[in-house]
């Protein structure tokens, strides 16, 4: 092979630009890769929510739609529940218990109207007497705990504020009549004779 001599053509100065077309060839490589790997992950969303559609057309819509609650059901005037709202109190047993009435405020006649009272709403009265007590508030003593319904409602219908278990008195409900309430008479009556005098000669009780 013939060799020529060295000139000028043959001594050029270096320009540091090695290799230039491979990096250019690399950059083209990376965005490819990175514009694939976008269109997976779109193509995988895409497919995930055709599949969520899809299962959601197959359930039954009606299931979807939340039921009205039940209404509540309230009982109309005139029936058993509105009854049993007025009957708040059982229906004592008067006929089993006997009512002794003890007077202990002075005043005559006293006993006597209340035992007309007590009578006149169904109670037995077994006594009428006197005491000497220093007690200013009337009280219906009951024997046993189970005749304390018996002695509240008797309270009650005399408008008597208190009662009392005691074994003190034979009957099984004593109203022992202080002064707050004999001279008044009983709850919605008057003792006309503490007012007129009528009864001023009467005995005690």
């Amino acid at each position: 092979m013939p060799t020529y001599p060295e000139d000028e053509f043959d001594r050029l100065p270096p320009t540091g630009r090695r290799g230039a077309h491979r990096q250019e060839s690399t950059l083209s490589q990376r965005s490819a890769y990175v514009l694939i790997a976008i269109v997976a992950i779109v193509a995988v969303l895409l497919i995930v929510g055709v599949v969520n559609i899809i299962r959601t057309s197959f359930h039954d819509p009606e299931e979807q739609v939340q039921e009205p609650p039940a209404a509540t059901e309230t009982d109309s005037p005139g029936e058993d529940g509105t009854d049993e709202g007025e009957e708040t109190t059982a229906d004592v047993d008067k006929e089993s218990v006997v009512v002794s009435i003890q007077n202990i405020s002075g005043v005559n006649g006293a006993a006597a109207a209340f035992q007309e009272a007590i009578e006149g709403n169904g109670w037995t009265v077994q006594d009428v007497g006197t005491l000497s007590s220093p007690e200013s508030v009337s009280t219906v003593y009951y024997s046993a705990p189970e005749h304390e319904a018996q002695a509240a409602t008797l309270a009650e219908e005399l408008g008597v504020e208190q009662i009392e278990e005691s074994a003190e008195y034979p009957a099984e409900l004593t109203l022992v009549l202080a002064s707050d309430l004999a001279a008044e008479g009983p709850q919605g009556t008057a003792t006309d004779g503490a007012e007129t005098g009528e009864e001023s000669t009467a005995p005690l009780g």
